[in-house]
């Protein structure tokens, strides 16, 4: 028995011998695939709340063009969305000296969008105003070698383009019960009429057959929708739509 005991790890319990602990299975290598989460940026038709014939024109936008959308609410802080949208449509470094490689792809044109109801509206348009105001700016500034622009260069930097889309977003809510109390004055003795008033408390005014018709149905509201759109370059699907707004001359 020793022979078969020796080399063996055996604690013991007050002279019994106890079993030894099962270790715990190592999971850190398993073969289980890692949960990864999905970013795949909602579809701009369903966030802006636009009729069906502004769908076909936003599908298109979407498809051709790199979008960023944001939501402007009442807590949106106006300089973060400033910045957002500013790093969304920085253009790439403007050098004449350097070329692309030929096989270098071009990348989309982007547009930033601005989304915000009929009451938050105001704070969209100070956020496109400051966001236009510092494009605008870049004409001043010197390039990365520190020779301001000139001629065609400066004709591409501190351009807009705007566009402005009027939708309408449609909220559900519970009908409230009348709950108001209309009483009468009594003019006169105060014991007088008390018959009748106790007589015309027991009648129950009835509802008319529209009352009846949409009695347990939800109120639904029309909420007027603002986008605004806002790029470097002309967005040739947009300006059909809904016009344009830039800061360039016409040409």
């Amino acid at each position: 028995m020793a022979s078969d005991t020796q080399g063996q790890n055996v604690s013991t319990d007050n002279g019994r011998p106890v079993a030894p602990k099962r270790k715990r299975a190592d999971t850190s290598s398993s073969t289980e695939p890692a949960t990864t989460t999905s970013h795949k940026r909602p579809c701009l038709v369903n966030n802006l709340y636009l009729s069906l014939d502004d769908a076909k024109v936003l599908g298109a936008v979407d498809a051709r063009y790199d979008v960023q959308s944001q939501s402007v609410i009442s807590s949106s802080k106006i300089q973060q969305r400033v910045s957002t949208m500013l790093r969304h449509l920085t253009p790439p470094p403007w050098t004449s000296s350097v070329e692309p490689a030929p096989n270098t792809p071009i990348p989309k044109t982007k547009v930033s969008v601005l989304r915000a109801r009929a009451m938050d509206a105001g704070k969209l348009v100070s956020i496109a105003e400051i966001a236009k105001r510092e494009i605008e700016g870049e004409r001043l500034e010197p390039t990365s070698d520190g020779v301001p622009c000139e001629g065609g260069q400066a004709s591409k930097m501190g351009r807009w383009f705007q566009y402005i889309a009027i939708g309408e977003e449609l909220q559900e809510r519970n009908r409230e019960k009348d709950g108001t109390v209309i009483k009468e004055t009594i003019l006169g003795s105060s014991g007088v009429g008390r018959e009748d008033d106790d007589q015309d408390d027991e009648f129950e005014v009835m509802k008319t057959p529209f009352e009846r018709a949409i009695e347990g149905r939800p109120l639904v509201r029309g909420i007027p929708v603002v986008s605004l759109f806002l790029s470097r370059s002309p967005i040739e699907e947009l300006k059909k739509r809904y016009g344009e707004q830039t800061n360039t001359l016409p040409t």
